[in-house]
């Protein structure tokens, strides 16, 4: 290789890996102060601690459909669950749905009817999802998702198309209201994909975002970019 091109070179490949380096060692020191590791399952269990919970909680915006046995004045086609958590039924009027799931509510509502009917037998039927989850940052389809019931991070991020090529992997956060407040947690996909961290389980209402790998973004504008835009602003 001659003088000339050997300096051509250089000019070439040496920006590259200048900028390269600065950038792994910036997106290799990602702040947060999100437990992540063994602490985040404290913030977000997975999915074998609660392994007994394997029933639909019902919460605001789920449709019900109410049988009550031989007592059609007291059934109810379709009834929401308003956002404070109650439906409203006939001569009961409102009751706690929230939380329950929906054999749990008929056990509640037979208590409440036996006021007014012998005997009560009531069904209650989940006839439209109304919760959901967040879904945003690096996937496929960002956007809300209603909870079919049981669901894992690694489900939840196939419903939003999965993380995309440029999506940081390590930097994927959930975050959950637990009593009240807000809380987070960072997980990594990749070891929970090789088995080697537990699947977190999803619950209504939760939001999760993934991050993005500012290296492998940044990487791919430099190669686009024009030859003659040695310097480019990242």
């Amino acid at each position: 290789m001659g003088s000339k091109e050997a300096t051509m070179w250089k000019m070439k490949i040496l920006p590259a890996i200048c900028i390269a380096g600065c950038l792994a060692l910036a997106g290799c020191n990602v702040p947060s102060d999100l437990p992540q590791g063994g602490m985040a399952y404290g913030v977000i269990p997975p999915e074998d601690a609660v392994a007994g919970q394997t029933q639909y909680r019902l919460g605001p915006q789920d449709t019900l459909s109410i049988n009550v046995f031989r007592e059609p004045e007291v059934s109810v086609e379709a009834v929401q669950i308003d956002p404070a958590g109650n439906i409203d039924l006939p001569l009961i009027g409102p009751i706690r749905a929230e939380g329950y799931s929906p054999a749990q509510l008929s056990r509640v509502i037979e208590q409440a009817l036996t006021r007014y009917v012998r005997n009560p037998q009531v069904a209650v039927s989940l006839t439209q999802i109304g919760q959901t989850i967040a879904v945003e940052g690096l996937v496929g389809q960002p956007g809300l998702y209603p909870v079919p019931g049981r669901l894992s991070l690694i489900e939840a991020l196939a419903l939003a198309g999965s993380p995309t090529e440029f999506a940081d992997t390590d930097r994927i956060f959930v975050f959950r209201e637990i009593d009240g407040r807000r809380a987070g947690a960072r997980f990594d996909i990749r070891r929970i994909r090789a088995g080697l961290d537990p699947d977190p389980l999803i619950l209504p209402g939760d939001r999760i975002a993934v991050g993005e790998n500012t290296l492998g973004r940044a990487w791919q504008n430099y190669l686009s970019a024009p030859i003659f835009n040695v310097f480019r602003a990242f």
